[in-house]
């Protein structure tokens, strides 16, 4: 298969770079947000009203494009998907991530948010409210933690081909 020439690795990578950034600073806002306290049942309500908000705008297209392009990384370069162990490593994180967000995280927050909607101050002595509340501060630490680990890594490619060869981390 043809791969890229360095015009378009060039674009592929600022493309790959603004939406990991996209992607990051979405999740460690949702993060930073579910830190903070809230005094009414109106400042509760839209606080799990803008973490949703950050959700749809950039940790939803940004993680997206990231794995999409990502997928041409993969197909259209020479780094592959299993030929160096940093980047099967970030596939797993990465793909694990948009699992978990997609699939857990995202319907605690939907339903947080309908309850703090509808129960207002009543939703901070709602059991099921709080524990959601703890479980989405827990997700957006960890996962925020975890892409930041994902940029060192490809930084720093700490890890040698799996393919016989040479040892390069340059494709």
């Amino acid at each position: 298969m043809k791969k890229l020439g360095s015009k378009g690795m060039k674009v592929l990578k600022t493309v790959h770079l603004i939406t990991i950034m996209m992607w990051t600073v979405g999740v460690i806002t949702m993060a930073i947000i579910a830190l903070l306290n809230t005094t009414s049942g109106d400042e509760l309500y839209m606080k799990f009203k803008i973490i949703r908000l950050v959700d749809d705008c950039l940790v939803i297209p940004g993680a997206t494009a990231a794995v999409l392009t990502g997928v041409v990384y993969g197909v259209w370069t020479g780094w592959g998907f299993f030929k160096y162990y940093w980047v099967t490593v970030k596939w797993i994180i990465g793909v694990l991530i948009v699992i978990v967000g997609t699939f857990v995280l995202s319907p605690w927050l939907d339903q947080n948010l309908e309850t703090a909607d509808t129960l207002r101050e009543g939703a901070l002595t709602n059991a099921d409210f709080l524990h959601n509340s703890q479980l989405i501060l827990i997700c957006g630490c960890s996962f925020s933690i975890l892409l930041l680990i994902l940029i060192v890594i490809s930084v720093f490619k700490p890890w040698k081909r799996k393919t016989k060869g040479k040892s390069s981390t340059k494709p």
